[in-house]
């Protein structure tokens, strides 16, 4: 009975483990979007970058809202592969909020406070 249990819990920790990047609540945000220009109606989800960089892949978007926190900046790069090779685009350094297009865009290294 307790090996079933832990075995359930297990499979809660791995499943959480598998989750995405933490979600934007406030200040630097990275949110990607089908279709051009960051229109609202075609959000995917966001994520909160760091200065690790790491390869984020996603099936396919085609621009990205880059948010710094208004002293620091984000920087992020646009792939057409997944992963993170080709680059389609840079948004530059960003301290405030740019949208970036990345027509079929499969993968991107977003860079916050290096």
């Amino acid at each position: 009975m307790q090996f079933t249990h832990l075995t359930a819990f297990l499979s809660l920790v791995a499943a959480a483990s598998l989750t995405s990047a933490k979600s934007c609540n406030a200040d630097e945000c990275v949110s990607y979007f089908h279709g051009g220009d960051c229109q609202s109606g075609g959000y995917i989800s966001d994520y909160v970058p760091t200065c690790g960089g790491n390869c984020f892949q996603y099936s396919s978007f085609d621009s990205i809202l880059v948010e710094g926190n208004g002293i620091l900046g984000t920087d992020c790069h646009a792939y057409s592969d997944s992963n993170c090779e080709n680059e389609l685009v840079d948004s530059g350094n960003v301290v405030t909020s740019v949208c970036v297009n990345s027509q079929g865009a499969n993968s991107m290294r977003c860079f916050y406070n290096c």
